[in-house]
């Protein structure tokens, strides 16, 4: 099928014909395809995930309504806790020993994300909420290395901005204890419904 497009931004056309000169066609819209599905579900996801980690802990929720500098830990912490992504795949690039599991060069190697984040040896107490965790920048929710989530920055400002705008908006939000929610998902993590409650103004 012939694809069409027009691009008024000569920066923009000078990408996709830097694209197209290097990939071929359903690379380049495999590519399209993982940018907008990782712009919204992976980022729906960790607004969701890090609101609801804010209103089943009300003592961090206070320390966050008390300092607001306190809202990026509370967001990575909740990254670490529960990534939008919990898992991700890999090919090694070489033969490698990782414990007891021998690894061949171009074998398909699945990475869990959740679990690497709740390592008690670089973060002790793994399962706790801590919105002044010192070190919970250290989660690899974005993944690390060469495949590093290139709009981890943007999901950070568009999660900020969204929770900054619920608690300044809605100061009494609280989870509705008639629909108890959890994060479902074998790869995308989220819950599928977040219910709240809260008081109108008088």
């Amino acid at each position: 099928a012939a694809v069409e497009a027009t691009v008024a931004d000569p920066g923009a056309a000078s990408l996709l014909g830097s694209a197209a000169e290097r990939l071929a066609l359903p690379e380049v819209a495999s590519n399209a395809a993982v940018l907008m599905f990782g712009g919204i579900e992976t980022t729906e996801a960790m607004i969701t995930n890090a609101l609801l980690h804010l209103l089943r802990h009300p003592g961090q929720l206070a320390l966050v309504r008390d300092d607001d500098g306190l809202l990026d830990g509370a967001i990575e912490e909740s990254l670490r806790l529960e990534p939008g992504a919990a898992v991700v795949d890999r090919y090694a690039t070489r033969d490698t020993v990782l414990g007891p599991a021998t690894i061949r060069r171009g074998d398909l190697v699945t990475v869990s994300l959740a679990g690497a984040n709740r390592d008690p040896a670089v973060f002790p107490d793994p399962d706790r909420f801590d919105v002044r965790r010192e070190n919970a920048r250290l989660q690899l929710a974005f993944a690390h290395g060469p495949h590093y989530c290139l709009a981890a920055h943007l999901a950070r400002l568009e999660t900020r901005i969204a929770l900054q705008r619920l608690l300044e908006r809605l100061p009494a939000l609280r989870l509705d204890p008639a629909h108890p929610v959890t994060p479902q998902g074998l790869v995308f993590r989220k819950p599928p419904t977040l219910h709240v409650l809260w008081d109108s103004p008088a």
